[in-house]
């Protein structure tokens, strides 16, 4: 299935020498990170996850390269902040999905972008566009 999006993710014809970005995809809710990767995968990104726990999470953080990452804040294991700040330890620009509460999360990741859910796929092209110009702007 492809996406078509107002904002298209990995143009083959503008972006043919970069590879698809690689999406690191932190969900605990099966069906809501299958819905993710479908609308990522549609877009031409090479998902890895989704993973559903902080724990599993670092752990592929340390045998695996990222790109990019898409984190849920709160996984089965608890709180995503020990991953979002491993992510920005490495570099890593990452967006958090949240079902509410974006307020107090706002205030925690100031200049973290922020997918709400459900997913709208125009919504997460933007987002993973602009994870993705981060990328390449900082190596």
């Amino acid at each position: 299935m492809m996406f078509c999006g107002s904002i298209c993710m990995v143009k083959a014809d503008t972006l043919r020498q970069f590879p698809a970005p690689r999406v690191l995809l932190v969900e605990d809710n099966t069906l809501i990170g299958l819905d993710l990767e479908v609308i990522l995968k549609g877009y031409g990104c090479r998902v890895i996850g989704p993973i559903l726990s902080v724990r599993d999470a670092l752990a592929l953080l340390s045998t695996q390269d990222v790109d990019i990452a898409v984190i849920d804040c709160l996984l089965e294991d608890g709180e995503a902040a020990p991953l979002a700040r491993a992510l920005d330890e490495k570099g890593i620009p990452f967006a958090i999905c949240t079902g509410g509460g974006e307020e107090d999360l706002g205030m925690l990741y100031p200049n973290t972008p922020f997918l709400a859910k459900p997913y709208n796929p125009d919504d997460v092209s933007m987002v993973v566009n602009s994870l993705i110009a981060s990328r390449l702007a900082n190596g």
